[in-house]
Parts: C-alpha cells; sequence; structure tokens
C-alpha cells in the first residue's frame, strides 16, 4: 500500500503490536491495561519468539530480592563500563535501571507471572574480579518460577508456546531442580500436566493475562510492509491465508519481531562474518527492513548476542537438520584451536564475547585467521563420559548408531599428528599447541588464557579446572561461533518510540527486544542481558502508546 492510502482498512484497532516474545507481549499487556484495543499478530505459527526457547532469565538490578545489597550507582557504573561508551544512548541505560525492577513488579502483579534469584548465576563478569566497577557476586538475574501452562489456557494454546531443543523436558522444576526442591513424582505430575518453565515460564502467563482481557493473538500472520500517512505510521499490512491484510492503528504500532540472525544477507552486511543462530527461524529481520523504509535510525547493527554452537553428531532437530547445541568448547582436557592450528580463545569466559575472536584481523599476514569454523580438540577422557555428555558408552571409534560413521564435524585418531591432518592442520602446528597446553596443564596452569573458574567466588581460588589433552584416542569436533540474537537494531528513546533520520521520533511507531538497538548497547551484564531489556523497553512502549490521543486514520 502506497504513502498516504490509509481511507480503506481491512480492520482498525488503537495499537498492533508485531511479534510475541517477552517485549511484545508485554507492551501488548500495557496497552490493554492502559485502555487501548491490542492486536497482536506473530509471523510464526508458534507464539513466544525467541524468549520462549530462551532460559527466560531478566537481568534486573536493584529487583525487590535483592535490593538490600544492591544500589542504582553500582548498576549504572558496571553498565557503563562494559558499553565503554558504546550504547546509542547512553542516557537509556539510566532509563533500564530505574523502570526495569518497576516492570517486573507489574508483571507479577497484574500476571501469573513469579520470578526469584537465579542461583549460582552470578554477574557474568564476576569471573574476572572486582576490578569491574559495579559487579555483583550474586545473581541479578530473575528466573521464571513455573508455571502450569496447560491448565491456564489450555492445552491446545499452550502448545503453542514454542520450544527449543535446549530446555529438556525436566527443565518444568527449574530452578526447584537446581538447589533439589523437588521430587521425581512431581516432576513427572509437572511434564505429564503441560508446566512450563524458562522462557515458557515468561510467555505463558503473559499470553493467558492478555487472554483474559481479550487481546487476539493472530500466528502465522507475518507483517510485510508499514502503512505510513506521511511520516507517521498508521498501521501495517500483513499476510495470512495467502493473501494481504491492511491492519489500521490509531495510536500506534510496536516492532517487536526479532532480530535480523536468520537474513544472510543482513549478517554479511551488517556482522561480516557467518554466525550459527541458535533462535526461531522467523528471526529475518523483517521489522529492520520494514522500519528502514519509513526512514528509521540504526544503532549498534555490528553487535549481536554471542554463544558458541557445536553440532550434535547423531540427532537432528525438527527442521531435519543436524540439532546445534549451545557449546563454547568441551571443558577441561580440550582446548580450541583455528585452522591454523593455534589457540585463539578459552571457552570459559561470558559467552556474550565467545564469539568475537572469531573475527580477529590479523595486520602481521593480512586476514582473519580465526575465521569459523574453529576445532575443539580433545582426548579419550571426553570419548568415556559421553560425547558432548549425552551419549555415555559410545565405543572409542564413535561409530553412530547401527555403525553409521560419524558426520566429518567429528573426527577421531589415535595421535595429534594423524588428527591434525585428518582436520586439515599442519601437524608441527598442532602438536606444538597441544604440547605446550599439556606442559602447563599437568601444573593446573594455563599463562596463555587463565582459568576464569580460579576467580569465580563460588568455586573459589583453590578450584582448577585445567586438565591435559590425553589420549589415545583423539578427537576434534568443529566449534561455530554462535548467535542467541542480534542486538542491533532501531533507535528508540525513553518511551521506545523509534527516532528517524528525516524527523526526530516517527509518530506512531515503537521498538523493543532484538528489533531495537539495545539500551545496554552490546553488553550483557548477566543472564537474561537480552529479555531484561526486552521486556522493560516493552513495557515503557505499552505505557506511552497507550497514553496518546487516538488519531484519525481513514
Amino acid at each position: 500500500m502506497p504513502d498516504g492510502s490509509t481511507s480503506r482498512w481491512d480492520d482498525v484497532v488503537d495499537v498492533i503490536v508485531v511479534g510475541s516474545g517477552g517485549g511484545a507481549l508485554t507492551a501488548a499487556l500495557l496497552a490493554r491495561h492502559g485502555g487501548a484495543e491490542v492486536l497482536v499478530v506473530e509471523k510464526d505459527r508458534y507464539i513466544g519468539g525467541t524468549t520462549a526457547v530462551s532460559g527466560g532469565d531478566m537481568w534486573v538490578p536493584n529487583n525487590h530480592h535483592i535490593a538490600d545489597r544492591d544500589s542504582r550507582e553500582d548498576a549504572i557504573a558496571y553498565l557503563h563500563r562494559l558499553s565503554d561508551g558504546r550504547e546509542s544512548d547512553p542516557s537509556l541505560v539510566e532509563v533500564y535501571v530505574d523502570t526495569a525492577p518497576e516492570a517486573i513488579l507489574y508483571l507479577e502483579e497484574h500476571t501469573g507471572y513469579r520470578s526469584e534469584p537465579h542461583l549460582q548465576l552470578d554477574d557474568y563478569y564476576s569471573v574476572i574480579g572486582d576490578r569491574i566497577p559495579g559487579v555483583r557476586p550474586f545473581p541479578r538475574s530473575l528466573s521464571a518460577k513455573p508455571y502450569p501452562a496447560a491448565a491456564e489456557l489450555g492445552e491446545e494454546l499452550a502448545n503453542k508456546i514454542n520450544r527449543g531443543p535446549w530446555v529438556p523436558p525436566a527443565e518444568v522444576s527449574f530452578p526447584e531442580l537446581r538447589r533439589g526442591g523437588i521430587s521425581p513424582e512431581e516432576l513427572e505430575t509437572r511434564q505429564r500436566e503441560g508446566w512450563r518453565a524458562k522462557g515458557g515460564g515468561l510467555i505463558a502467563p503473559l499470553l493467558k493475562a492478555l487472554v483474559d482481557l481479550g487481546v487476539e493473538v493472530r500466528t502465522e500472520c507475518p507483517a510485510v510492509e508499514l502503512v505510513r500517512d506521511g511520516s507517521a505510521v498508521v498501521g501495517v499490512v500483513v499476510e495470512q491465508d495467502g493473501r494481504r491484510t491492511a491492519l489500521g492503528a490509531r495510536k500506534g504500532v510496536v516492532l517487536a519481531c526479532g532480530g535480523f540472525e536468520w537474513n544472510a544477507d543482513m549478517v554479511k552486511a551488517f556482522i561480516g562474518y557467518e554466525v550459527k543462530p541458535m533462535t526461531p527461524w522467523s528471526n529475518t529481520g523483517d521489522g529492520h527492513l520494514m522500519a528502514m523504509e519509513a526512514g528509521a535510525k540504526l544503532g549498534s547493527m555490528t553487535t549481536f548476542f554471542s554463544y558458541g554452537v557445536v553440532y550434535e553428531p547423531f540427532e537432528k532437530g525438527r527442521d531435519g537438520n543436524p540439532l546445534p547445541q549451545m557449546i563454547m568448547g568441551l571443558g577441561a582436557g580440550s582446548i580450541i584451536v583455528n585452522q591454523q592450528g593455534e589457540r585463539f580463545m578459552h571457552g570459559g569466559y561470558t559467552y556474550n564475547d565467545f564469539s568475537h575472536p572469531f573475527n580477529t584481523f590479523d595486520q602481521r599476514d593480512p586476514g582473519f585467521p580465526n575465521k569459523p569454523p574453529a576445532w575443539i580438540v580433545f582426548g579419550a577422557k571426553h570419548f568415556e563420559q559421553g560425547l558432548l555428555g549425552a551419549k555415555p558408552g559410545i565405543e572409542l571409534t564413535l561409530t553412530g548408531p547401527a555403525g553409521e560413521e560419524p558426520p566429518e564435524w567429528v573426527q577421531t585418531a589415535p595421535s595429534i599428528a594423524e588428527l591434525a591432518v585428518k582436520i586439515g592442520i599442519d601437524p608441527e602446528v598442532l602438536g606444538a599447541t597441544v604440547d605446550r597446553y599439556n606442559e602447563f596443564a599437568e601444573k593446573g596452569e594455563d599463562p596463555d588464557f587463565g582459568d576464569p573458574l580460579q576467580t569465580h567466588v563460588l568455586t573459589g581460588p583453590d578450584t582448577v579446572n585445567i586438565e591435559p589433552v590425553l589420549g589415545p584416542v583423539y578427537g576434534a569436533i568443529q566449534q561455530w561461533p554462535g548467535t542467541i540474537g542480534t542486538n542491533g537494531g532501531l533507535r528508540i528513546d525513553a518511551d521506545a518510540r523509534v527516532l528517524g533520520n528525516r524527523v526526530p521520533i516517527i509518530d506512531g511507531l515503537y521498538a523493543a527486544g532484538n528489533t531495537s538497538a539495545s539500551v545496554l548497547g552490546a553488553t550483557y551484564p548477566g543472564g537474561g542481558g537480552c529479555i531484561g531489556p526486552s521486556v522493560t523497553m516493552g513495557y515503557r512502549a505499552g505505557r506511552h502508546v497507550a497514553s496518546v490521543p487516538a488519531r484519525e486514520i481513514g
């Protein structure tokens, strides 16, 4: 529909929310509570976006569980230190710190969502020590308590909440399972009754609250175009059942439809190297592209939320492709090397920093020596305990089920030299790398990369996570940089209104979650550093859009 073609709509409401993750549903809830008529449209057949397949944590400094041990000033200092001045708008850090605790309390008061501190998940940079200002050696991260989704929503609707391959059925008990507070019988009952925790434990109560308020969530209904009247956004065009439908928005449109990690062209243009997504396939940058056409400013587009990816050798996901696992090396007794056979990282530090070394440029020998894939090199210990910790009893030959040969990214050999040949690395270089590592590891030392566990408050300085790589047999598995979502997108103000290139603010357009430029910049201060800002800015977006006067849109 061209600009200004607003005289005919297939449907008109006050607020249209594009997406159904934590930020989207929170925006819809606040808008509805503010008296607006709200419609949610979701591209996928499932509800919940990236939030639903995630751990569901939210990093919320000074929240009501820890307010007596935290402070606004320390949280702000911590975030500014990590972002190093690279936020799109540094003032939004303070907006986040001040609003996030309020947003969480609002959800607990108005929905069935309940939170508790994530046990043993301190601020991530506490592994480096107290030289990082404002860091906390205890959880600022909140976990969702288990929620009886099927009983509250009905089995059919509860089953529409997305699941990821990384949250096993046992996690319906999380976080009680971690602290030993649930019996096997209760766990089995919850699995049978359709309880959800982690990301599903956040999405399900939000969805229940919206259903009770009469808010419609249309699935398999992708938004494809923003409808504008001059510079103002007055609606969206969606595709459903093979036809295009024009939806008018008297108050505004909230774009909270994920990042662009599944859009190969955008990844190449903005990030510059291949990263493997660990998110729903629907995150193809639709919100970014629509808003760019409307003149939106962009921020933090070269950054993303990182993780390591290893492919499960003998399992496939529901899409039929090899199943990616969120793994950064294999821990003690393994090392990560580049295609030259040299160590270039340690897998034990924060996952948001894991992928960055893959993009290092070497000015001495111009090029990118760490370009993916890298290789995890390991010894007999990992075969004995089960590859990836999930296949105990596999023979040392690593033949798969029914004698199948392992895929190409699992290589085995009786010596490091022979393993190097198999994976295309100079045997002398890999041999020297392993020898150097083993020499120090025998003493419990790693002078090249250190041991993050030695500075971690929960394990103490006497804990050592360093072991030599010993065989035979030796093995190697491809290690890829991965992403749990991009964090660059539309620049927003304190009320999540989208900023424009030609106008200061694009009237009627809001953004939250990974469609927006994260208010924390490229930082990931602790577990839930993505969902916390998503929900918080969704909260502010929904509150603001409900408060603006309805427009006459024809």
